[in-house]
């Protein structure tokens, strides 16, 4: 064979692999968290991260403490009014789920709209 016989072909491989995902990424570091402070029996790592979520959206709803987070470090806002704003958050929680809990259980009208409220945001979802 002469030098002109062999011929390389270029790769269509390189560079395909794709990174994680960073949200992805927070969020499996989160959940390791979460299982690392709770008991997990019979919780799914979905009720774990929903249940952060739920305080997470609540604590945001609370302008002080947002404006602590964004203009402090960690630390700082940790020493502020999120602790009690956190507190706060668990406790109204459990009330609030309640009253929906009891809504939804005692009038069929509104466990059918909620019913399709979850429908529809789970077909949204895949």
């Amino acid at each position: 064979m002469s030098g002109g016989d062999y011929k390389l072909h270029p790769g269509n491989g390189l560079g395909s692999a794709k990174a994680k995902d960073k949200k992805e990424e927070f969020l499996s570091q989160i959940l390791e968290r979460l299982n690392e402070l709770f008991l997990t029996d019979g919780l799914t790592d979905r009720d774990l991260i929903n249940y952060a979520h739920t305080f997470r959206d609540k604590v945001s709803e609370n302008t002080n403490v947002m404006s602590q987070i964004l203009n402090n470090t960690p630390e700082q806002a940790m020493l502020g009014d999120f602790p009690k704003a956190l507190d706060d958050a668990v406790l109204d929680s459990s009330e609030a789920h309640q009253k929906q809990m009891m809504q939804i259980l005692s009038d069929p009208g509104v466990a059918k709209g909620f019913a399709r409220v979850v429908f529809d945001l789970i077909r949204q979802a895949i």
